[in-house]
């Protein structure tokens, strides 16, 4: 018995997750699950994430937010599901044994910074780190290039960045530019 996806989309909490999550599942990516919780129970919750998806071999952690944050929520996200443990717990639950697991933000309401990023965010998104912070314009803009090809084709487009001699995250950075 298979996950009927479009009702886990209809419960996601907001537009801005269901959102992401249809894109992300329309470019080729696989969906897992949503709005997870982990923890043996509410008095033990080791947190929620908005969704999870898997692409080959590689589990996805996302995150989304459309409201005005500080950095600290990102923080909080790429720490607290970069643990081994917690990590253990999700694919224990779905029963998964990824090659990598990526955090992706999706923060929807900040633009891409042009000066002063915060030194922590850039060593917790630097290369080899598997976090990546997707801003709303490299959002919009990478809806924008889906909606004008055809999904094949940006399905070849995600896939030709998927070289295995490359870090998955240098890949992803230079897709989400």
């Amino acid at each position: 018995m298979g996950i009927d996806v479009e009702k886990k989309f209809a419960n996601m909490e907001n537009d801005s997750e269901r959102k992401v999550a249809r894109f992300l599942q329309k470019i080729g990516f696989t969906f897992v699950d949503s709005n997870s919780n982990f923890g043996e129970s509410l008095n033990e919750l080791l947190g929620e994430i908005d969704s999870l998806f898997t692409l080959d071999d590689y589990l996805f952690l996302i995150e989304v937010s459309d409201e005005k944050i500080s950095n600290e929520k990102k923080f909080t996200f790429f720490t607290k599901w970069a643990d081994p443990d917690i990590l253990d717990v999700i694919k224990n639950k779905y029963e998964l044994r990824p090659k990598k697991i990526i955090r992706m933000y999706f923060d929807l309401y900040t633009q891409t910074p042009t000066i002063n990023k915060s030194p922590l965010l850039q060593i917790l998104t630097k290369a080899g780190k598997l976090n990546i912070v997707v801003y709303s314009d490299n959002y919009d803009s990478l809806v924008n290039s889906v909606t004008t090809a055809s999904e094949f084709l940006n399905r070849l487009d995600l896939l030709s960045y998927l070289k295995p001699e490359k870090t998955f995250k240098t890949i992803l950075r230079r897709f989400f530019r």
